[in-house]
């Protein structure tokens, strides 16, 4: 299928892999004329208008002007340009990953904006815990302020007579929480990139045994029973998984021959088109076999180790840095994983799928490790003096973290949910 225009499949060639590898743009078939524009490389030009740009911001060709803006100021204003400058770069000349859609040069923006993350993660690392804290005022002015502890299961009653609002005032609190939406929309999300049911479940279930497993460190973990297994894994969890499945169904059952804008009879085929260039331009059906040999069994395992990770490491960083839940700065963070996500589940696939004898995995599986390991140790430097590392007892807690999903991962591989080995 072409990025605009018809596309016979070569030999050897299957969605995004061609041989083990990740297919070129132009095995996607000819660009159509009338876009064509957007895919002729204008590096040069685009560096002499990025050229004028500094000349006019920085104040390079007046010199009294930039040197009457305080120190303050200028190493804000130095820094965001040093920035732009990167993700400029990388929008132009980062490495393509398997993803073409809307185009390839977004992915590179988007690769360029997972470095700057590592790199800022990089030099939080090396700050004290106070000082890291004071440093997010620069990133919003609301931070560097203790938070109130928040804990969801004080009261676990169901129905409470003498409740002055409600009689069912504790589960009110918790179903129209915002959080809830945000739950549901996070596992669409989830199973749109992974695109298997059975693994979500192993996901859905494994993370709540880390909140049962770390609820002695964050009072956020301590949920009641019924919020836990009830609204997050009955009904949350499945629909959002649910819904994704869904979603994953429809996009596995279409027909993908795209025809280039130019070669659209009317005005509403045009306009379908071009709001098609934001959907996938072929959909791969994802195989990831955990129970296929003790090899593959390890790296499904890694996978979703690294999966839950990088949740935990949401909560741990609100609560070594004081951010408060409802904070843009989560937000920006979530969004930005989720579109470091989306490449790097393909590029893991495709790596798992590669029979080839000398393989590496892609750029965007290296920084996703890369940044939760920074992260997780930020939590770690920062979490010292600020958590219980004391188990309360043995027996209250679950099996350590790999162990839960490696038990969960063995039941899904025992059960008849199972994926079917290939023939």
């Amino acid at each position: 299928m072409g990025v605009n225009g018809h596309h016979e499949p070569r030999r050897g060639c299957n969605g995004t892999v061609c041989n083990g590898s990740a297919r070129p743009l132009y095995h996607f078939g000819d660009v159509d004329p009338w876009t064509a524009w957007a895919y002729k490389p204008r590096t040069i030009s685009l560096l002499l208008m990025g050229t004028c740009f500094l000349i006019w911001a920085s104040g390079a060709l007046d010199p009294e002007r930039s040197s009457s803006a305080d120190r303050v100021s200028s190493v804000k204003r130095g820094v965001f340009a040093m920035i732009a400058v990167f993700l400029a770069y990388s929008f132009l000349q980062a490495p393509s990953t398997v993803l073409i859609r809307p185009h390839p040069a977004i992915w590179r923006l988007v690769h360029g904006m997972a470095v700057v993350y590592l790199v800022a993660l990089t030099f939080l690392l090396f700050q004290t815990r106070d000082d890291a804290r004071q440093f997010m005022k620069y990133l919003h002015p609301d931070l560097g302020v203790e938070l109130p502890e928040r804990s969801y299961g004080t009261d676990c009653r169901i129905y409470v007579p003498d409740h002055p609002k409600s009689r069912f005032n504790n589960v009110y609190e918790i179903i129209f929480d915002e959080f809830v939406i945000a739950h549901i929309l996070g596992w669409w999300g989830k199973a749109i990139m992974i695109r298997n049911q059975p693994l979500l479940w192993v996901l859905s279930i494994g993370f709540e045994l880390m909140e049962l497993t770390f609820r002695h460190m964050l009072p956020n973990f301590n949920e009641c029973w019924w919020d836990s297994i009830v609204l997050d894994i009955l009904i949350c969890n499945w629909f959002g998984i649910w819904a994704g499945m869904k979603t994953v169904r429809y996009f596995d059952g279409r027909t993908y021959e795209w025809v280039g804008l130019s070669r659209q009879p009317n005005i509403i085929s045009k306009v379908k088109r071009m709001l098609g260039q934001f959907t996938p331009a072929h959909w791969d059906k994802d195989e990831w076999h955990p129970t296929r040999g003790p090899w593959r069994f390890i790296q499904v395992l890694s996978l979703c180790v690294v999966f839950m990770a990088v949740e935990l490491n949401t909560f741990f960083l609100k609560f070594c840095l004081w951010i408060p839940p409802r904070n843009p700065l989560i937000v920006y963070r979530l969004v930005l994983w989720w579109l470091i996500a989306i490449p790097t589940i393909r590029e893991y696939n495709t790596y798992l799928q590669d029979s080839k004898p000398f393989k590496k995995v892609g750029s965007f599986c290296w920084l996703s490790l890369a940044i939760c390991i920074v992260e997780l140790l930020i939590c770690i430097k920062f979490g010292h003096g600020c958590t219980t590392l004391t188990l309360p007892w043995a027996r209250e807690l679950p099996a350590p973290f790999p162990s839960n999903v490696a038990a969960v991962l063995s039941l899904y591989g025992a059960s008849p949910l199972a994926e079917p080995e290939p023939g």
